[in-house]
């Protein structure tokens, strides 16, 4: 059974470990639990409006709508895979060009620039995956950041553009 605790001063991420806390423990004493990557994006919950429109407007949570979710990734692997949700999932295709847009990291330093891409959401299906090329930055001391950029979407509302990526220096 899950239960949902009203605490005003959990922050968000302790929000997430207490309910992964409290699914797994159902699960019999000494089972290994095994570290995941997890990519988690929080948008602000938009109030219901007092009448609804004809057709969602962009940024207004749309049902339906596709938006790319920030991400966490580490300078040793080679590629960082950033997610683009549809939720839920439709009958028709999603496609949106995507671009990617220099912040504190830096394109051929630090990642491998994309000016144009497109990605394409089958019909039925509820996300896909927009890869980028890491560029391990030996001199790099702090996390670095860029942006992937969705532009010219058909077939979907747009939540968001715009998902920050961090790469993460490698400890060792």
């Amino acid at each position: 059974m899950i239960r949902l605790l009203r605490l005003p001063l959990l922050t968000a991420a302790a929000a997430a470990t207490l309910t992964a806390m409290i699914l797994l423990a159902g699960s019999p004493a000494g089972t290994p639990i095994r570290p995941v990557n997890v990519t988690v994006s929080l948008s602000p919950v938009p109030s219901p409006s007092p009448s609804p429109s004809p057709s969602p407007s962009p940024g207004s949570g749309c049902d339906g709508c596709v938006q790319p979710t920030d991400t966490l990734c580490w300078e040793s692997h080679p590629r960082c895979f950033v997610l683009v949700v549809r939720v839920p999932a439709r009958a028709n295709a999603v496609t949106a060009r995507f671009k990617t847009v220099g912040m504190t990291a830096r394109p051929g330093i630090d990642y491998v620039g994309v000016d144009s891409g497109t990605l394409v959401i089958q019909p039925n299906q509820s996300s896909a995956e927009i890869s980028i090329q890491l560029i391990p930055n030996p001199n790099a001391r702090e996390d670095r950041t860029f942006g992937v950029e969705l532009f010219e979407v058909s077939g979907a509302g747009l939540i968001r553009p715009m998902a920050t990526v961090t790469i993460r220096r490698s400890r060792g």
